[in-house]
């Protein structure tokens, strides 16, 4: 079995799409999903299962829409996919210092770094951000809040993006790690 940390995106936001981490748990744990443990309130699941990662996408988005009744874009990656994000952090210093100030948007595609460039231009902000392979790094310095970048990262991204804080990245890597020990 492979250890994957499925990602939901809009669910428990401003009210909305109000979904309990025990009835995600409960979704994981009936598509056979073992050791299925969630993270904070907005959606963050690490488990373990049989199957690709397109697989395991494909089950739990069909079940996630019939048991809810809403589509929540989901992005799911492997302990090792998420194990490189984590050591591939470009501001693991300034995350070191303050992990609210370096988030990682997770993305289903290579982010357009272009578009972001001249977006970050454009907004002037003390923002510094890097894309690879199915990820962007931001480092915010005066917070995600009042980033005028942040604000339009999604829409300029060009793929399906997810965000989340240092803080966030490195406690999933800690589930991580004692699902896939135990």
């Amino acid at each position: 079995m492979t250890v994957f940390i499925a990602l939901y995106r809009g669910i428990n936001v401003g009210g909305k799409n109000s979904v309990k981490m025990e009835a995600l748990r409960a979704l994981h744990a009936a598509l056979g999903h073992q050791a299925a443990e969630s993270y904070i309130q907005s959606g963050n699941i690490v488990f373990r299962a049989k199957g690709t990662t397109a697989s395991v996408t494909r089950a739990i988005t069909a079940a996630f829409t019939k048991e809810f009744g809403f589509k929540s874009t989901l992005m799911v990656r492997s302990a090792d996919e998420w194990a490189a994000f984590v050591a591939g952090n470009p501001y693991a210093k300034a995350a070191a210092t303050d992990p609210t100030k370096v988030h990682a948007a997770i993305c289903d595609g290579m982010p357009d770094k272009k578009s972001l460039a001249a977006l970050l231009e454009k907004t002037g902000g003390p923002e510094a951000f890097v894309t690879a392979k199915g990820i962007l790094y931001l480092h915010a310095p005066d917070g995600i809040g009042r980033s005028k970048f942040a604000a339009g990262l999604e829409r300029t991204c060009g793929v399906p993006a997810t965000l989340r804080n240092w803080r966030t990245m490195e406690a999933i890597q800690e589930l991580v790690k004692r699902i896939a020990d135990e």
